[in-house]
């Protein structure tokens, strides 16, 4: 029944962030957009070792997340977070980050960016010994912060350069934010070398050098 509950759970995830975390960016880029929110799932689903959990324990804390997004579901965003914000305070690691990740994709949806972005960079702090998933809190962060608009061009692009090392798991779409950022500053130029540097890139994912070679201003 448990790893009924977790599947049914990591579908939901997947669904909910792809629709809540990647809207405003779809919209304005269309099918050239960072695919970070979308690899949650395959990070959280392992993370800290579910399978070591008592049954009954990460059955309670499943049920009590699928009635939390139940109730974001049927339009009761006060409920859904008053639910995550409880279930992220005193469940197990797994639940309780999945749940701050949802209370930050309700409030990014409620239209609360400021708060939606403080919370992904806690997410970031608290797991910081992870890298794959503070470095997927920081994406979906600067994302929330670029959706926003009026941000500080200079300070995302120093926060982005840490992930857009060669060693992080995250640097491509990292990179790809730093175009999106050189791109809506109106610097083709960087922009270009940016999205040209990922479009020649075999390491990358193909969606991602499909998107950038489809930004190179030609």
């Amino acid at each position: 029944m448990a790893d009924h509950t977790e599947d049914a759970l990591i579908r939901e995830v997947n669904d909910e962030l792809r629709e809540e975390q990647m809207m405003k960016l779809w919209k304005r880029y269309g099918n050239y957009l960072v695919g970070a929110a979308l690899v949650i799932v395959a990070i959280v689903a392992g993370y800290q070792g579910w399978k070591s959990y008592d049954i009954s324990t990460r059955t309670s804390e499943g049920n009590r997340f699928t009635n939390a997004m139940q109730l974001a579901q049927s339009g009761d965003t006060a409920g859904a977070l008053s639910a995550m914000t409880a279930l992220a305070g005193d469940a197990s690691s797994g639940y309780a980050v999945l749940a701050q990740f949802q209370q930050a994709a309700m409030l990014s949806k409620q239209g609360d960016a400021a708060s939606a972005a403080q919370l992904y960079q806690q997410i970031a702090r608290d797991n910081v010994g992870n890298v794959a998933l503070s470095g997927l809190a920081n994406i979906l962060g600067l994302m929330t912060e670029i959706n926003a608009g009026g941000y500080d061009a200079k300070a995302l692009e120093f926060r982005l350069s840490s992930i857009a090392t060669d060693a992080h798991p995250y640097r491509h779409s990292a990179r790809e934010l730093l175009g999106l950022i050189a791109l809506e500053s109106g610097d083709m130029e960087k922009a270009n070398t940016v999205f040209k540097a990922l479009a020649a890139d075999t390491t990358a994912p193909k969606s991602l050098r499909d998107r950038a070679n489809k930004l190179i201003q030609r």
